[in-house]
C-alpha cells in the first residue's frame, strides 16, 4: 500500500493539529468517558447510528492526544468508508515508511480505524497486532452494531471495551443552542424551551443539522444521508440483502405507526414475503439501529413474551418526518422511548402501559399527550400490583393520589430533559 493513501487522512503529521473543520467545540459525554481508558491496553470500540458523530469523536480524541504532547507521527487514522485497504498491509506500510522503526521498539502508538467493519477479517487482524505489540492502542468504530459487536466479542474477548454513542439528548441539544436549564427552576423556562423541544423532535440526534432551519433540508438529510444510506448501501453490503424495497417498506410502516405491534404472520400476508424473511429483515433493521423492538413484560416481571413485540423508530426524527398531525402523540411517545431506552411494555387483553423500566425498581410510564384519561392506566397498575406510575402529558404537571395510587404527571419536554431527576 502506498503511504500517500494513508497520509491523506493524517494532516497532523505535518501541521501538528487536527483541521478545525473536522472538530466541533462541543464534546459528547462519551468523549470524557473514553479518556478514562486511555492508559489501558484494551481496544476502544465505539458504535452507533450513522451520522451520530462517531468520526468527530475520534478526531476530538486525536486532538486531545496532540494537546497532551503525543508525537503527531505516532497517531494514525484511517477510514474504511472512504478507501478499501487490508489492515496488515496498511500497518506495515505505516511502520516501515512513516515510523521507520519496528512497532515493538517504537514509543506508544495510537491507531484509529473508522468504519472498520467494512474491511474483511478485521477482528482477527486486530487480535494479532494487539497480542504482538502491547504499545499500540487501537480505537475502532462502526456505524451499526450489526456484526461489529458480535465479531469483536467472539475474537477480542478481554481485549476490548465497547461503547455506544447514544442519540443526542435534548439536554445536549439545548447546550448546543447555548441554553442550560436548571432542574430546580425548570418551570420558568417553558416558554423559551418548548419551541426548541419541537425543533429537537424534528432533528433528532444528529449534530450536523442542529442549526439547520430549512425543514425540507432536514427531511432530505434524514432520508438520504441516514435512512436510505443504511437501506440501500450499508445493509446490502454487510449481508448481501437484495430486497431493499422490503427494508424501506418496513421502515416507513413503523415510522408512520410508532408502537406498532409486530404480527409476523400478518406482515407476511400483507407484504407477500415469507415469514422468515420478515423476521430476518426486521432484525437487520434493529441491528442497524433504525428500529427498536420493545417486549411485552408478563405479570410478575419474571418473563417476557416472544409475541406481541412493539416496534418503534430508534430515533424520534424518523417518526417525525413521516408523522401526520393527528398522530403527533406517537412522535412524543417515540421521544420518551428514546430518552428512557426502555426494553419493556405491559399489555394484556384489556389494558396496556406504554413502557416499563426494570432496573432494580419497576417503573411504569404512560404517554398521554392528548386527553389525559387514566382509567385504563389505573386498571393496569392494579394488574401488575403497583401503587405508583408516571404519566407524560402535553402541559400538565401535578402529583395526584387516585384510588390509593400516586400518579406523577409531567410535561413531555420536561420529562425528556430531566428524566433521571423526575424518576428519583
Amino acid at each position: 500500500m502506498e503511504l500517500k493513501r494513508i497520509e491523506q487522512f493524517n494532516d497532523w503529521w505535518t501541521s501538528g493539529k487536527v483541521r478545525a473543520n473536522l472538530l466541533k467545540p462541543y464534546k459528547r459525554p462519551l468523549f470524557h468517558e473514553i479518556l478514562k481508558y486511555m492508559d489501558d491496553r484494551q481496544i476502544i470500540l465505539v458504535y452507533g447510528l450513522r451520522r451520530a458523530g462517531k468520526t468527530t469523536l475520534l478526531y476530538q480524541v486525536i486532538q486531545h492526544l496532540l494537546h497532551e504532547g503525543v508525537d503527531p507521527g505516532n497517531i494514525l487514522y484511517f477510514s474504511f468508508d472512504v478507501t478499501k485497504a487490508e489492515i496488515e498491509d496498511m500497518l506495515r506500510t505505516y511502520e516501515q515508511e512513516k515510523l521507520r522503526r519496528n512497532f515493538d521498539t517504537a514509543e506508544r502508538i495510537f491507531i484509529f480505524f473508522d468504519e472498520i467493519h467494512k474491511t474483511e477479517n478485521w477482528q482477527n487482524e486486530l487480535k494479532i497486532f494487539y497480542d504482538l505489540y502491547p504499545n499500540i492502542k487501537f480505537f475502532i468504530c462502526g456505524s451499526a452494531s450489526i456484526n461489529i459487536q458480535k465479531r469483536a466479542k467472539e475474537s477480542l474477548a478481554g481485549r476490548m471495551y465497547d461503547f455506544m454513542l447514544k442519540p443526542l439528548s435534548f439536554k445536549e441539544f439545548l447546550k448546543l443552542k447555548g441554553i442550560e436549564v436548571k432542574f430546580e427552576e425548570w418551570q420558568i423556562y417553558e416558554r423559551r424551551v418548548l419551541p426548541l423541544f419541537h425543533d429537537y423532535l424534528l432533528k433528532g440526534s444528529f449534530p450536523e443539522i442542529v442549526e439547520e432551519e430549512s425543514e425540507e433540508k432536514i427531511r432530505n438529510y434524514l432520508r438520504n444521508n441516514v435512512i436510505e444510506r443504511i437501506i440501500f448501501v450499508d445493509l446490502p453490503a454487510e449481508f448481501g440483502l437484495k430486497d431493499m424495497e422490503l427494508l424501506k417498506t418496513l421502515v416507513e410502516l413503523v415510522a408512520r405507526n410508532p408502537g406498532l405491534r409486530i404480527n409476523y404472520d400478518a406482515l407476511s400476508r400483507d407484504l407477500k414475503r415469507s415469514k422468515p424473511t420478515i423476521i430476518h429483515y426486521i432484525s437487520y433493521l434493529e441491528y442497524a439501529l433504525i428500529l427498536k423492538l420493545v417486549r411485552n413484560l408478563r405479570p410478575g416481571f419474571m418473563a417476557t413474551s416472544r409475541k406481541m413485540r412493539k416496534a418503534y423508530p430508534n430515533n424520534v426524527a424518523f417518526s417525525h418526518i413521516f408523522a401526520s398531525e393527528d398522530n403527533f402523540g406517537k412522535v412524543i411517545e417515540t421521544a420518551v422511548l428514546q430518552e428512557l431506552d426502555a426494553e419493556f411494555y405491559f399489555r394484556d387483553n384489556a389494558t396496556e402501559i406504554d413502557f416499563i423500566l426494570k432496573n432494580g425498581k419497576i417503573v411504569p410510564v404512560e404517554v398521554k399527550y392528548g386527553k389525559v384519561e387514566l382509567k385504563q392506566f389505573l386498571r393496569a397498575l392494579d394488574k401488575i400490583e403497583l401503587d405508583y406510575g408516571f404519566v407524560i402529558t402535553r402541559d400538565i404537571y401535578k402529583e395526584e393520589e387516585i384510588n390509593g395510587k400516586q400518579i406523577f404527571m409531567i410535561p413531555a419536554w420536561a420529562f425528556v430533559l430531566f428524566k433521571d431527576e423526575f424518576l428519583k
